[in-house]
């Protein structure tokens, strides 16, 4: 176990420390990609880049005054640039934004309009048709940038994250709210750069047969080390890849680092999707981790497309080790490419991760000082132990 432990820390002090942020398409991503490809060559597998087409996006920050007074902004992420003064406007709910002159003009929405993050245009696997009327009413408008206020008093989450929206866009802390509305003018810089480039997933094979895949997600929002979010989990397959390596089985072992699912469009699993799992009848059953070795929780396992049998045996299997719990399915997340498809998929990730996603996940406090590599070590070996005892099954 010492030994997995310390695999698991170089890898991941190479992904957070020395690589940092890894957003798809960026030098860094492509760096973490390469640190991971040759990881699993030299460990004898066979590995392809599935390389496509992505942004790579720049923010150089953010300045906005309100009738000449300086108000704290942010970029929201993949927003195009501008340099904008005019009138505001503003819209609670659908109803003011239909009745609402904002062309041209800078238009703050909040309220209703701003509950939740609204999914991206091009996003296919869940788009409410709330969010698409949002959208469409904000494009038909046509105002010179859009500011959204955070449902959150203090955290500016953001609302619109989608390079497909070319409305320059920023985020507000909800507590600025009475202030802008307030306002009569203002003046909004956003100092950002969309750039066109190619990123990749890792996908590497050992062996023959119908394949076994594990998979888990390498990149990260722009501004986060992304230690939970998903060093640990790259970290852990990596350190897998090893183990499996030294076996010989009657399956073929695949491990699919996707490179996306923390970008606007999820472009890696879309490629994946439609270029790998065309023929579903080659997989046994795959297993995908993601947030996994958070300090002070157990790990969770939950089941996607799996019979009752099958739930019955890993579930059986899993009762003799204590830190790890069965959950509730949860939708979101890579496991679900392939139990889309089909095949029977568990997704591995800490019990309380919950308790971090407002705060801690994507933002630079998911570093290592959170990371338990004794968690991660023990989902190695969990996974390991698995591997052999549904084969031996």
């Amino acid at each position: 176990m010492e030994k997995i432990k310390e695999s698991i820390v170089r890898h991941m002090k190479v992904l957070c420390e020395e690589i940092g942020a890894r957003a798809t398409g960026s030098k860094a991503n492509t760096q973490a990609v390469q640190y991971a490809a040759e990881t699993l060559e030299r460990l004898g597998y066979e590995v392809t880049l599935q390389e496509f087409p992505c942004i790579d996006w720049q923010n150089r920050g953010a300045q906005l005054k309100i009738d000449g007074q300086a108000l704290e902004v942010e970029v929201a992420e993949y927003a195009a640039p501008c340099e904008d003064s005019g009138e505001l406007v503003f819209a609670e709910t659908l109803e003011q934004l239909r009745n609402l002159n904002a062309t041209n003009k800078l238009c703050v929405i909040y309220g209703e309009l701003c509950k939740e993050p609204l999914m991206p245009k091009s996003m296919t696997f869940w788009n409410p048709e709330e969010h698409q009327a949002i959208i469409r009413e904000l494009e038909e408008q046509k105002p010179s940038a859009v500011i959204t206020v955070s449902f959150l008093s203090e955290v500016a989450v953001p609302i619109i994250q989608d390079g497909d929206f070319d409305i320059p866009c920023a985020t507000v802390k909800g507590k600025y709210l009475p202030t802008l509305l307030q306002g009569k003018q203002a003046e909004l810089t956003l100092d950002t750069e969309r750039r066109q480039t190619t990123a990749a997933n890792v996908i590497a094979t050992f062996g023959q047969g119908k394949k076994v895949s594990f998979s888990a997600h390498i990149d990260t929002k722009p501004t986060t080390p992304g230690a939970l979010d998903n060093a640990s989990g790259t970290a852990a397959l990596l350190v897998l890849a090893e183990r499996l390596a030294k076996t010989e089985e009657t399956f073929q072992k695949e491990i699919v680092l996707f490179n996306g699912e923390d970008y606007y469009s999820m472009p890696g699993e879309m490629t994946f999707m439609n270029q790998s799992l065309t023929v579903p009848e080659e997989y046994l059953w795959a297993v995908n981790v993601d947030g996994i070795g958070m300090k002070d929780s157990k790990t969770s396992y939950s089941f996607y497309a799996c019979s009752e049998l099958f739930e019955q045996r890993f579930e059986r299997f899993a009762v003799d080790n204590d830190e790890f719990e069965k959950t509730e399915p949860w939708p979101m997340g890579d496991h679900m490419l392939f139990a889309g498809a089909g095949i029977p998929a568990i997704a591995l990730t800490s019990s309380k991760i919950t308790t971090l996603m407002e705060m801690v996940m994507h933002t630079p406090k998911d570093n290592l000082s959170i990371v338990d590599y004794e968690r991660i070590a023990e989902t190695v070996c969990f996974l390991d132990q698995a591997v052999e005892t549904f084969t031996e099954e």
